[in-house]
C-alpha cells in the first residue's frame, strides 16, 4: 500500500483542548443566565412596588385627614406577599405639613426585599 501524507482524523490531545473550550463558554453562557434571572426578578419587584407604593399613597392623600401614627396591612389577594408600613407625622413647629413615609415590603422564600418613599403633605386645618 501507498500511504500519501499522514493520517487524517483528530489526535486525543486536540480533542480533549476542544472539550476544554466548550466547558469554558458553557460555564460562561450559564453564569451570563443566572445573573439575568436576578436582574429580571429584581426589575419585575422594583416595578410592582413602585405600582404599589403609588397606589397607597394616593390612598393616603385622598384622606380629608391625615391620622398620625403606624400602620400596616396587605394588599390583598392579588400581591400575597407584599405589604406596607406606613407612617404619619406632624411636622415640628407646623400645624399643616404632615411627614409621610410608606414601604412596600416583599417577604418570599426567606427572602425580604423593600422599597420605601418619603414624602411630605399639606393639610389645611379645619
Amino acid at each position: 500500500m501507498n500511504r500519501k501524507g499522514k493520517d487524517e482524523g483528530f489526535t486525543l490531545l486536540e480533542i480533549i483542548i476542544c472539550l476544554g473550550l466548550i466547558a469554558l463558554v458553557l460555564v460562561a453562557v450559564f453564569h451570563l443566565q443566572a445573573q439575568n434571572l436576578d436582574l429580571q426578578s429584581e426589575a419585575q419587584f422594583m416595578t410592582t412596588a413602585t405600582c404599589l407604593l403609588q397606589e397607597r399613597l394616593s390612598q393616603i392623600q385622598a384622606l380629608e385627614k391625615l391620622d398620625e401614627g403606624t400602620h400596616s396591612g396587605d394588599f390583598g389577594k392579588d400581591y400575597p406577599d407584599y405589604t406596607y408600613t406606613q407612617e404619619v407625622s406632624e411636622v415640628p413647629d407646623t400645624e399643616t405639613l404632615y411627614k409621610v413615609k410608606v414601604a412596600v415590603i416583599l417577604e418570599r422564600d426567606q427572602a425580604r426585599r423593600d422599597l420605601w418613599l418619603e414624602t411630605y403633605l399639606y393639610r389645611q386645618k379645619i
